[in-house]
């Protein structure tokens, strides 16, 4: 199954050191903004636009239009109630058949604006979101992230980083970590938390569980 890639307009030297392989892998581009034009001077094709553009000359802006289909063209106004990010996430909700793509894979979404990247790591466990969460990879030089509502899941090694962290948001409750170098047993707490530096035990998955609430796990 392919992907589908989202490309936001953060600093492309917070781009993953293999964002070359995406680009040349089977997926389907949504550029957000600034992302957009990236994506057309690297020769990007099956490409959605959307955002505002308001980070965009009139002649990049102009470039852009002329690469993209006027029905994947998506510009906003600057005054709205979403961020870009936010309308890449509802274009896919509205444009594509997730059951087709196996991730949603995103970039570009930390190491410029801080308000941006908290929105970008944040705002993506609203409920409205909730179909996209399972499959939502965020990638920038150092991390992957992925999200995760209540529920019990099996984390494995694929990233093959060092470290594994977790951030807890949104009353957690019972909340467990097993086959990890270091476990956790039965944490709750109403504030948000990081348990950070963790590791995988070579060979075994981490396995984490918890009944309500939501977390973050960082591959670093």
């Amino acid at each position: 199954m392919k992907s589908i890639n989202i490309l936001a307009g953060g600093p492309t030297t917070v781009l993953p050191a293999n964002f070359s392989d995406f680009l040349a892998a089977d997926a389907d581009w949504i550029g957000v903004d600034a992302g957009s034009y990236y994506l057309v001077t690297k020769g990007v094709t099956s490409l959605t636009a959307v955002g505002d553009f308001d980070s965009l000359t009139a002649d990049q802006l102009a470039f852009v239009k002329a690469h993209v289909n006027a029905d994947d063209f998506q510009q906003a106004k600057p005054e709205k109630d979403f961020t870009d990010t936010e309308l890449a996430l509802q274009r896919v909700l509205s444009h594509f058949d997730i059951s087709e793509y196996e991730t949603i894979n995103l970039f570009g979404m930390t190491g410029g604006r801080l308000d941006h990247e908290l929105d970008n790591l944040l705002n993506i466990f609203q409920d409205r979101y909730a179909p996209l969460l399972s499959k939502i990879r965020l990638f920038d030089a150092g991390n992957i992230v992925t999200f995760y509502h209540a529920g019990d899941y099996v984390i494995s090694d694929f990233y093959q980083k060092k470290y594994l962290g977790f951030a807890t948001l949104n009353g957690i409750q019972h909340f467990s970590i097993a086959a990890a170098k270091y476990e956790l047993h039965d944490f709750s707490s109403d504030k948000a938390c990081v348990f950070a530096s963790n590791e995988f035990i070579e060979g075994q998955d981490v396995r984490i569980s918890f009944a309500a609430g939501d977390v973050i796990a960082i591959y670093s």
